[in-house]
Formats: C-alpha cells, sequence, structure tokens
C-alpha cells in the first residue's frame, strides 16, 4: 500500500517572502552561535541512536541503506535477473548518479533526525520549553567544512566530534555530561536481528571506530594531525574543482572518462574519497559498506551536498544527465545499457507522494527538501549575476582559490619571507628561513610540531635531496566567520556575502613582493597538477598512493604525516567477496577512477626558498623529476610497490591561470601533459600512454 511506505521528504518549509529558507550550518558555527540548536542537535542524535534497528528510520537502518547488511530497505528491491538471487545494495559510487543519490539520502536522514529533535525539544519543562521549541522548529542538520582553513589553536578534526563525551542542558533542565553521540555509534547496546546483522569482519567492532588502534579503540588526536598535514593541497583541490570544472560528468564522479583531456582527473567524488580515507584510517569510514554508521559520515555527506549546490550557483546550466548506462554505471536498480538521465530513478527513495521515486531532475535543488546553505542564499542578491559573483568570491575567500594571492598573503610574509628577527616570540621557537620550508605550504602542521627528520634515500630511480629539521612554527589566521563568535553570526555572514558581491572599478592588487612579480606576468600564473588513476578494485581493497615534493622517511607508518608529503589519492575499492552488485560488475570490467593532488603551493615555498626559479615549465620539469614521488599502501597501512598496482599511472599536467580584476582565478581550460617528468618510473604515465 503506498501510505506504508516512507517517503524521503526532508524538512519541507514554505519559504519565507523574500524567500529565504533554514540554512544548514557549518558545524562549529552551530556550536558556537546556535547553542541551542546545537544542544538540541546532541540529544536528538542520541535518541535517533537508540532507535530500534527494526525501526525503518532508526540510525541503523538508514546507514545500512548505504552497504552492509545488504537488505532491501523500505520494501525497494532489486532489478530482474539480479547475480544469484542476492540483493546487492543501492551503490551509485563512481557514477553520474553519485551525487543526485546522495542528496534524498541526506534528506531522509534529516528528516528523521529533526523528528528526534522535535520529540526533546518537547520534553523540556517550562519556560526552557517553549525556547527549545523555537529554536528545534528551524533545525537543520550541520555540515563539517573538513577544507576550512584553521587557526594554529583549532583542530582539523572538530573537537565536537573526536571528544568522546559532550556538555548539554538535559530534558530535566540541568546541565551535565553524556557519551558524546558524534564520537561513535554504539552496536552493542542493541538487539540486532540476525537478518540485519553486519558481515563477519564488522560485526566484531563493538561500536565505530576511526584510526583504530591495535584493541580496536579510536585515536581521533592521530587522524586529526593528518588532516592537519594535507590541509593546503586539499583547500587548493576544492578551489580547482569548483572553479575550474564546467561538465557535470567530470566534477561529479571519479569514473575515468577517457576523452584525452588531462584537465578532468579531478571530481567531488575524489576529495569525498579522500575525506573517508583519513578519517577511517583502517576503521569504518575507510570502507563504503559501513561507512554510513559512522556518525561523521552524515557531516562529510552534508559538505560533499554543499559543494555540489555551490558548484550549481557557479554552473547553472551545467546540469546534464544522459548517457547509456556501462557496465560501469549499472547497479542492482539499474540495467547495463539501459539510459541513464535526468529521470533515472534513485531508488530507494521515494518523493513526497509515495508513488514513485526521486530522480536526478526532481532533486536538482535543495529547496524542496527545506534546506539551503551559508553561500547559496539566493534571496540576498538582486540578480543571478550577483550571485554567481558573490559565491566566486566566497569560494575563493574560503579556499585560497587564487593560489599566488593566498600564499603570498596568508603565509609567506609572517614565515618564509620574514628574517629570523621578525618573526615574534609568540609565534614558537624561531628557526632560520630554511628550516621554515615546509610551513609555508604546511602552515598548521607546522603549528602542531611537527618534526621533520632527515629521512634516508629513496628508490635508485629517484633523485633526491635532503630536507631540513622542521623547528619552527606558524599559524594561519582564523575563519572569519567564527573571529566574531559572540556577534550575531547570521547578519556578519550576509554583510560578507553583500560586500562580495561588489564588483571592484579596479583591479585587487595582488599581495606579491616585487622579487617574486616574475611569477604572474599579465596576472597570470602556470598551476601544477598530478593527475592520477587507477583500477578501482585492483587491489580488492581501499588503498592510497601518496605524492611528495623531497625525500621522505622510508617507513610508510610515517607517510600520513610527513613533512614533505603533498597530497593523497584514495581508492575505495572492495574485495572479490563484496555483496555490492555495482562493485562485483566494475571488478569485472576493471573500471578505472582517476583523481588529482594540487602542486602549485608546494612549488611556491621551494621558490621562496631559492630552491626554484619560477613556475614555468623549463624550470619546474626538470625540478618535478628530481623531487617528486609517489607511493602505495594498502588499506591497513602496509606498502605495495607502485608497479604491482593495477592500472596505476601518475602524470603531472600544467594549465594557465588569469587572475581576474576581483581576484578570482580564470582557468584557461587548456592543460598541457608533461609526461617526461613521470616516463619511465613506476607507474609513471609514459609518452604514449592514453590520457
Amino acid at each position: 500500500m503506498a501510505n506504508s511506505r516512507v517517503a524521503a521528504t526532508g524538512i519541507p518549509t514554505p519559504p519565507g517572502p523574500n524567500g529565504s529558507i533554514p540554512i544548514r550550518r557549518e558545524i562549529r558555527d552551530l556550536q558556537a552561535n546556535f547553542k541551542d540548536q546545537w544542544n538540541l542537535y546532541l540529544l536528538g542524535l542520541a535518541d535517533l541512536q537508540k532507535k530500534d534497528p527494526k525501526e525503518l528510520l532508526s540510525y541503523y537502518q538508514l546507514a545500512g541503506i548505504h552497504g552492509e547488511p545488504f537488505v532491501p530497505w523500505n520494501g525497494v528491491t532489486g532489478v530482474a535477473g539480479d547475480r544469484k538471487g542476492v540483493f546487492g545494495g543501492y551503490c551509485t559510487h563512481s557514477s553520474i548518479l553519485f551525487l543526485t543519490w546522495h542528496r534524498p539520502y541526506l534528506a531522509i536522514y534529516e528528516q528523521a533526525l529533526y523528528a528526534s529533535v522535535q520529540k526533546v525539544a518537547g520534553q523540556f519543562p517550562e519556560p526552557l520549553r517553549a525556547r527549545y521549541i523555537s529554536a528545534a522548529k528551524g533545525f537543520r542538520m550541520p555540515y563539517w567544512d573538513w577544507a576550512l582553513k584553521i587557526s594554529s589553536t583549532t583542530s582539523a578534526f572538530p573537537t565536537a566530534v573526536s571528544s568522546p563525551s559532550a556538555t548539554v542542558v538535559d530534558t530535566d533542565g540541568t546541565t551535565k555530561q553524556i557519551p558524546n553521540p558524534l564520537y561513535q555509534f554504539r552496536f552493542d547496546d542493541k538487539t540486532i536481528p540476525q537478518e540485519l546483522a553486519l558481515g563477519r569482519y564488522w560485526s566484531q567492532f563493538r561500536n565505530t571506530t576511526r584510526s583504530p588502534d591495535r584493541n580496536g579503540n579510536s585515536q581521533n588526536d592521530a587522524l586529526a594531525r593528518i588532516i592537519t598535514n594535507e590541509s593546503a593541497s586539499l583547500r587548493n583541490n576544492v578551489s580547482l574543482v569548483l572553479l575550474s570544472y564546467k561538465n557535470f560528468d567530470a566534477f561529479s564522479d571519479n569514473q575515468w572518462l577517457r576523452d584525452e583531456t588531462p584537465g578532468r582527473y579531478g571530481s567531488i567524488e575524489d576529495l569525498h574519497n579522500e575525506i573517508h580515507d583519513k578519517v577511517g584510517n583502517r576503521g569504518h569510514m575507510s570502507a563504503l559498506e559501513v561507512s554510513a554508521f559512522d556518525p561523521v559520515f552524515w557531516l562529510h555527506h552534508t559538505n560533499i551536498d554543499r559543494l555540489w549546490a555551490i558548484w550549481q550557483a557557479l554552473n547553472p546550466n551545467a546540469y546534464v544527465i544522459d548517457k547509456i548506462a556501462t557496465q560501469d554505471e549499472a547497479n542492482f536498480t539499474i540495467v547495463e545499457k539501459t539510459s541513464i538521465n535526468a529521470d533515472t530513478e534513485l531508488k530507494p527513495f521515494y518523493d513526497s507522494s509515495a508513488t514513485k521515486f526521486w530522480n536526478s531532475a526532481s532533486v536538482k535543488f535543495t529547496t524542496p527538501f527545506g534546506y539551503t546553505y551559508p553561500e547559496t542564499q539566493r534571496w540576498l542578491h538582486a540578480s543571478d549575476q550577483a550571485y554567481r559573483t558573490a559565491v566566486r568570491a566566497q569560494v575563493t575567500r574560503q579556499y585560497g582559490g587564487n593560489v599566488i594571492n593566498n600564499f603570498f598573503a596568508n603565509i609567506a610574509p609572517a614565515a618564509a619571507m620574514a628574517s629570523v628577527a621578525d618573526l615574534k616570540e609568540s609565534d614558537g621557537p624561531v628557526a632560520n628561513k630554511s628550516s621554515i620550508k615546509k610551513a609555508v605550504a604546511h602552515p598548521i602542521q607546522a603549528a602542531q610540531h611537527v618534526l621533520g627528520k632527515q629521512p634516508a634515500k629513496n628508490d635508485p630511480d629517484d633523485t633526491t635531496t635532503g630536507v631540513e629539521d622542521l623547528k619552527a612554527e606558524a599559524s594561519s589566521p582564523p575563519p572569519a566567520q567564527f573571529e566574531a563568535q559572540n556577534a550575531a553570526p547570521a547578519k556578519l555572514h550576509n554583510q560578507a556575502l553583500l560586500e562580495a558581491e561588489s564588483i571592484p572599478s579596479t583591479p585587487i592588487p595582488l599581495n606579491v613582493p616585487e622579487k617574486f612579480a616574475h611569477l604572474v606576468p599579465d596576472r597570470t600564473y602556470t598551476e601544477w597538477i598530478t593527475n592520477l588513476r587507477a583500477i578501482k578494485h585492483g587491489l580488492s581493497q581501499t588503498f592510497r598512493v601518496y605524492v611528495f615534493l623531497g625525500d621522505f622517511n622510508p617507513d610508510p607508518a610515517t607517510w600520513p604525516t610527513e613533512y614533505n608529503i603533498v597530497g593523497r589519492f584514495t581508492v575505495l575499492g572492495r574485495g572479490g567477496g563484496t555483496q555490492c552488485e555495482k562493485c562485483q560488475q566494475d571488478r569485472d570490467d576493471e573500471l578505472v577512477v582517476t583523481g588529482t593532488v594540487p602542486l602549485t603551493s608546494a612549488l611556491l615555498q621551494d621558490i621562496v626558498e631559492g630552491q626554484l626559479s619560477s613556475l614555468e615549465p623549463e624550470d619546474v620539469e626538470a625540478y618535478l623529476v628530481q623531487h617528486l614521488h609517489w607511493r602505495v599502501t594498502n588499506f591497513d597501512g602496509s606498502e605495495t610497490p607502485r608497479d604491482q598496482v593495477p592500472g596505476l599511472k601518475v602524470g603531472v599536467v600544467s594549465t594557465k591561470v588569469r587572475i581576474g580584476d576581483d581576484g578570482v582565478p580564470v582557468y584557461s581550460g587548456v592543460y598541457d601533459a608533461h609526461p617526461h617528468i613521470t616516463d619511465g618510473r613506476p607507474a609513471g604515465l609514459a609518452g604514449g600512454d592514453e590520457v
């Protein structure tokens, strides 16, 4: 019966007189500036996590839609003729439906969380009840912006997520400590029916884990260091994908397009994979089939949805979904060689009618689900053009989209461009300029006292030079939206948007010292990017490729926090025994996925140090031949030789970028490949290889 189906409605909300709708906020913003909603969020999430796993809208079953226990949800089974008659899941990873499928998935989770929040709000005694009921009406689940610039005193991994306990005003009106529902999800305090049990490996865990030690205990501090260490490259990658990708297929998912276009190796899914890997680090988030059980999954994917919404605002006419389902696109609900278009059903999510499923056309906008994001408040702007201008400026403001300006304005003057005498004692231990080398590219890493050690030489095929010990501490300014936590946050943010909307009458000056003006002739510079690809399930497990610029310790255990690491390419592969239907088909078809690691910020640090003259090919090519390295580790952190990774190819490309009058980068769209940088090295892209 139709009325027995659960519809994914989100929280339908009539827009205000000016078109406004409630905002999903960054988790640290919600915690600092919307304290009642934050309190309700923690209590509501705790309530949702306690629900009986047999309930369709329980936390357990909602998480299970993403993979294990691989049972049909809401009565939605697969297509006829499925493999061995076994349910194969709803996986849309490495598919053009990756983003569109996850939007209603998040919406149905949000409506379940919202229901728990309303329930909790109604349990407070008067006069607190009216206050919390009012706060609950506008509640929307937060996101975690893992690419947000952080200060030297702020962890890249929010303490609100990493702390085992949390302080709340409970429904009895008293302030108390409770187990933090964002820290983990517990399995051992629930009666889980056998038919809903997880597989043999994951069923041994009492709760979700992150970077687990030998006893299965989470090590949140370790993953915070890992996320911090690669923050510069991650921010650059977010800006690159948001501002330079114009094709939805390329932007949305990591499937290799095989179109001989070297400028389309990155994607939002590639960034998504990287965060899964860093947060999980052998724990639940590292494995897609159980990742949704970790509470941070929802914060992460809400941010992915936000980045997509931002990209949509910048590219309003680029939403095209029309292709034939290859074996790579088929899954348990999509038949191979059928058409995939905007009308393809996003099972198992029924729309508000509960008679048909959502499709990509109907989930194009967030409005039907009753939410928006700080950057996508269209009603604040007088025209579509003004709206796009403001969003572009916000991307640049938050992620340093203009790499040159970001580098010299925020890092170089305070570190490498200053003499030892200029460094303030409060900034931490003082060292000479060369010792700050990697602090320029990784200022937060330096602030966390990650000591560089003299590494051993690398493989015979790699010619390397030594690296100085890191003894300096550096800091970067805190995010603008958190500078005045006691001010009216909505007013401050809206004012920032309106200021960003105005187009300068004269070009914004470049904050580049005269000594380095040659890097941006006519406001144009060369962007350098590492392109990587591999067969997704080639190693039958998750693996990652680390990219280094300079020497590194030969011990793989040190690589996530290595001084000279630039970034990583994560491949969320699965073994042959997986029940995931799409994953099995992807294995058969040897699906290849791609990713990028930007190099420009790391190259700029070496230019400031005098190790490199410019960003031009005549200087950079030879430099990268000598200093660019890559290594591979498996799910458990052990190393796999590069030449034993099926389909792995690592190459380098460059493109010209003009800094617009408003300071926003304008990408040329023309990419030059430099195969001789990697040719002849293990897994290196050669001149005759397909791009």
